[in-house]
């Protein structure tokens, strides 16, 4: 590989794609940000799980590391707790990440004479990627993830060319900060240590302190969410393991074949099937050690969650971090091969895909065709905006009850939507299992007295006559979404709940 600093002024034609590019990610994000305000769609359970999080900021919370609730708090200070403002932070990480790609294909390919053009598109085929598209208007963990990961590779190239101390601790720090982020970042070493395979002659750099500094920097940071885990059990790590399934038959060709589908269109359905190629047909890029690091960062990720997608299970999006040098691996060779038409196809296709996306609900009026719940992309997500509507009223007509939910996103999505109402929410939890992030921070069994209102798709009325002092039903909250689709909710007026005093619960 060439060096990576160029030293002197900007050339005319770096200016040119960089200065193209800014635009572009501007455009897209405005195009993002007037989507997302024209369709106003309503939280996701796990973003409002994020909110809440956001509300308390910690070193760690039940089910991840907290980088995107610390995310969330900074968007929601800075842009209110409207869905738009919870969301805001996004639309600049995911420019941030495509631009910080932009400079490592630049400093990768230092000496190739198209090496801004290389840059200039595995930028833009990062940024209109259809997981990128979604997660863009969205607030994730990948959103924060995929910056650091892409840090990571800026660094891993730096550090590996000129040797510099300095180098290798940011490296440390990109890793530890996408440690904090989502605990998968730690795929980033296979890929490293991928890369030392294919490149023998980088393999003294096991003999070399400096990247063990790296690491050693990296687990520092990622230290205070360890004291974290330990202070509360390691359920992070824990939920971890029970999400992987890993204790399931180790043999789930279903389960594989659904996770391979769904790559094509995480990553886009040409991008992808350009991908499958180059993994079984190596001789495209072996030869050229640029493309190798690439490849190694891309290719060994991708692969474990194959694996793993067969040994248990893996969601479509847990392999997303591979295709930050995806995109750059498969731009970068189309433009060595001439084939800047199939990168102009890419885009169109992504752009398709992403006006697909964001205007869903219009598309559907301008064809005159009536959505139903599961026709909807967004079904799963309507309807608890009103919902939040009408416990608040309840709530009201009660002063000083308390809102109670016994399932997880459910109380996630009241806890946001019932604003200001909600903020003493308590969360009911007979069993005791700390299986949930409020389970550990709002079980009722810590504040038992008073008067609650209980909001649930399915309890017992029994069980309730048991649990408190006094069960009262209410008027029950029917809501007409869909013509396939009408949800009821039951709605109890509880007080003191006796069930932590009986001394029955789970410990």
């Amino acid at each position: 590989m060439s060096g990576v600093h160029d030293g002197g002024a900007m050339p005319a034609g770096s200016r040119r794609y960089s200065v193209a590019l800014l635009a572009c990610l501007a455009l897209i994000a405005l195009w993002r940000l007037l989507a997302a305000w024209h369709g106003n769609i309503e939280l996701y359970a796990d973003e409002a799980q994020y909110w809440t999080w956001a509300l308390q900021p910690d070193w760690g919370y039940f089910s991840k590391p907290p980088m995107v609730a610390w995310a969330i708090w900074l968007s929601r200070t800075l842009f209110g707790d409207s869905e738009i403002g919870v969301r805001a932070i996004s639309l600049l990480l995911f420019p941030l990440t495509a631009w910080v790609l932009f400079q490592s294909v630049r400093s990768l390919f230092q000496t190739h004479p198209r090496r801004e053009e290389m840059a200039f598109w595995s930028a833009l085929v990062f940024a209109t990627l259809p997981l990128v598209s979604l997660g863009g208007w969205l607030i994730t963990t990948d959103a924060v993830l995929l910056l650091f990961w892409s840090l990571a590779l800026y660094f891993t190239v730096a550090a590996t060319e000129t040797g510099r101390w300095r180098d290798w601790l940011l490296l440390g720090g990109a890793l530890g900060l996408g440690l904090m982020s989502k605990y998968s970042m730690v795929f980033y070493g296979l890929g490293f240590l991928a890369w030392l395979l294919i490149e023998p002659s980088r393999r003294a750099l096991l003999r070399d302190p400096k990247p063990y500094a790296a690491a050693a920097v990296a687990l520092l940071l990622l230290a205070p969410n360890l004291i974290w885990n330990a202070q509360h059990h390691f359920v992070s790590v824990q939920h971890t393991a029970e999400i992987s399934q890993l204790d399931r038959g180790l043999f789930n060709p279903a389960a594989l074949l659904e996770f391979f589908l769904a790559q094509f269109i995480v990553f886009g359905p040409l991008t992808f099937a350009a991908l499958v190629y180059l993994a079984i047909r190596p001789s495209a890029w072996l030869g050229d050690q640029r493309l190798r690091l690439l490849a190694a960062f891309t290719l060994a990720p991708l692969a474990a969650f194959i694996g793993l997608s067969l040994l248990s299970r893996a969601f479509a999006n847990w392999a997303a971090f591979s295709y930050v040098g995806a995109s750059a691996l498969v731009a970068v060779l189309w433009i060595m091969q001439a084939r800047r038409r199939w990168l102009v196809a890419v885009l169109a296709l992504h752009l398709l895909i992403a006006a697909g996306i964001y205007h869903a609900h219009d598309i559907a009026r301008l064809l005159d065709i009536q959505l139903t719940r599961k026709t909807d992309p967004y079904g799963r997500i309507t309807g608890y905006r009103e919902l939040g509507h009408e416990v608040a009223l309840r709530l009201q007509a009660h002063p000083g009850a308390r809102l109670l939910s016994n399932d997880r996103k459910l109380h996630a999505l009241l806890r946001y939507y019932a604003r200001p109402w909600s903020e003493d929410m308590r969360y009911l939890n007979p069993s005791g299992a700390r299986n949930n992030h409020y389970a550990l921070s709002a079980d009722l069994s810590d504040s038992p007295n008073g008067e609650f209102i209980l909001v649930s798709r399915d309890v017992d009325a029994n069980q309730l006559a048991e649990w408190f002092a006094r069960a009262t039903p209410l008027a029950s909250i029917r809501l007409d979404l869909y013509p396939d689709y009408k949800p009821e909710y039951q709605v109890w007026l509880l007080r003191d709940y006796q069930l932590a005093r009986k001394g029955v619960r789970d410990e």
